[in-house]
Formats: C-alpha cells, structure tokens, sequence
C-alpha cells in the first residue's frame, strides 16, 4: 500500500461532501485518484513538515511525518496521541489531492530561484525579473503555490514560525 494520509474511500466521499466533482470525474481511475493522494501527501510534509509540532513516532525511518509524539492541538490545547493521524492532516491531504488530481506536479512545482518575473510580455518575448535588492523574496518557500484550504486545514496544529508571527502583528 502507497504511503498517503487516509484512504481513497475516504478521500472519494470527502471530496463528494464538498461537490469537488473532478474527483469522481469520468476517465479519472483509481489509479490516478491514490497517485495523487501519494504526491499530495509527500508534498503536505516536505512543505509544512517543519512546522509539525513533535517528532516522528517511528523516527527517521518513518516515511510520513505522522503520527507524531509530543504534538499539540494549540487551537484545542490538546495533546494529540502519538499514534494519531490528526483529521486536520487528512483534511489537508485530500485538498492537496484535489489540486495534484487536477494538475500533477502543481504542489511541488520546479522553480528557478532569484527568478520571480516582474513583466512578461508574449510577442516578441521580454521577460524582467524582480531582484532582492527591489525587495522581492527569492527563497524557495515563497515561490511555492499555497492553496488556502490545506493552510486553513493545518492552522490549529502547525507551529507558528517568525514570519507567520510577523504577519500576525502587522
């Protein structure tokens, strides 16, 4: 069995509730449905596993960043279980899902860092890029899409980091 968060019963009937109808859409398999479970689920950690709270209940050898030991709910002041998949963690990996199914690749896009365009004109092909000296961001976290429902999905479990502090108080 594929390493993802939930299952793709579960996955299907989520997206169902909601009316996301290009989840069950004609011509979309099984197959496609639980590969974009897979990357959606690599993706959730590779971009917000920092942000976990507690560590790896299996350690290094665990492939997913849950379940998780030493983790809280902050929005509940709760403990979450180690051996607890958080619903909020699925939430956010079956709206991953969604987006990947939709268009593979498009949570873990490629980048080219100091690259962000500025101006891009079509005929006859004139790109100017922003520099960091005009205050533009070149890292690579903030070149990465963010999809709104998997940020509202998380906001009770991730740890706050500096910048989303600095957001907070502005």
């Amino acid at each position: 069995m594929a390493e993802i968060y939930g299952t793709l019963a579960a996955a299907t009937t989520y997206h169902a509730d909601r009316g996301n109808d290009a989840w069950a859409a004609p011509g979309v398999t099984d197959a496609k449905r639980t590969a974009a479970l897979v990357r959606a689920s690599s993706s959730l950690d590779g971009q917000y596993g920092a942000q976990f709270p507690g560590t790896k209940t299996g350690g290094r050898t665990q492939v997913l960043a849950w379940p998780r030991k030493g983790a809280r709910d902050h929005c509940a002041d709760e403990a979450i279980p180690d051996t607890e998949i958080p619903q909020a963690v699925i939430n956010a990996a079956y709206e991953l899902a969604l987006a990947e199914l939709l268009k593979p690749g498009d949570s873990s896009p490629t980048v080219t860092p100091g690259r962000v365009v500025k101006r891009q004109k079509v005929d006859t092909i004139e790109r100017e890029f922003f520099s960091a000296a005009e205050g533009a961001s070149t890292s690579l976290d903030a070149m990465r899409p963010v999809l709104l429902a998997v940020e509202d999905a998380l906001r009770c479990i991730l740890v706050p980091t500096s910048a989303s502090v600095d957001l907070l108080r502005t």
